[in-house]
């Protein structure tokens, strides 16, 4: 009879140390059947509190591109640039059309461009003649034996020719101090009135007041 309650409580004892070993080993157990859930190879995202992504995770940030490629706003307040034509920044001289060959007072080159900043593509020797072909507002225009088109200073020839006469204005006209358009007006003349030409200009008469101002009109002011 007392071997037999030995042997049961020894039964018992072992019992207990199994249940024991058991409760020990399950969360081990447990977590390491966790961890094999997953593959070697995953990569598992940290998550805030929530359960949601970190707001500074990739994942956050919505991309209009699926691709893969990084996606950049557009620059605001950018517009894009117009280059100026070359040939809108070259502007054509004005030209009041002329006829004459005047005779060169002096020495003086002949500009391919009404300023004298432009190309010399020519000289002008003292005592020949040049044909005039135009006026601009500060330079003559010249044709040059060459075929050439350039660019005097009226002070280089003898712009007048001296002549003497007087006559009858058949329409009324302003007296510029030179002799073409771009003139400033100094008096004024009326039809029928006498005037006394003392020179003739290109496409203008220089004439000679009572006061003794002088100035050129158009001879469209005798006609």
């Amino acid at each position: 009879m007392v071997h037999r309650d030995f042997r049961s409580a020894r039964i018992a004892a072992l019992g207990a140390v199994v249940v024991v070993t058991l409760a020990f080993s399950a969360p081990s157990f447990a977590a390491g059947a966790a961890e094999e859930d997953v593959p070697s190879t995953s990569i598992v995202p940290a998550e805030g509190p929530s359960g949601a992504a970190p707001v500074n995770s990739p994942s956050s940030v919505t991309s209009p591109s699926t691709s893969g490629k990084t996606w950049m706003p557009p620059p605001k307040g950018l517009k894009p640039v117009h280059h100026a034509s070359s040939r809108n920044s070259v502007r054509e001289p004005e030209i009041e059309p002329a006829q004459a060959r005047l005779k060169v007072l002096t020495d003086s080159p002949v500009y391919s461009a009404p300023a004298k900043s432009s190309k010399h593509i020519e000289q002008l020797t003292s005592g020949k003649f040049v044909e005039v072909t135009g006026s601009t507002h500060y330079y003559l225009q010249v044709k040059l034996k060459s075929g050439q088109t350039g660019y005097i200073d009226p002070a280089a020839v003898e712009l007048a020719k001296p002549t003497d006469k007087v006559f009858v204005l058949t329409h009324d006209a302003s007296v510029l101090d030179k002799p073409n358009r771009w003139g400033k007006k100094v008096a004024e003349v009326h039809q029928s009135h006498n005037v006394h030409i003392v020179g003739l200009a290109l496409n203008y008469m220089k004439i000679r007041m009572k006061n003794g101002l002088e100035g050129y009109i158009p001879t469209t002011a005798l006609e």
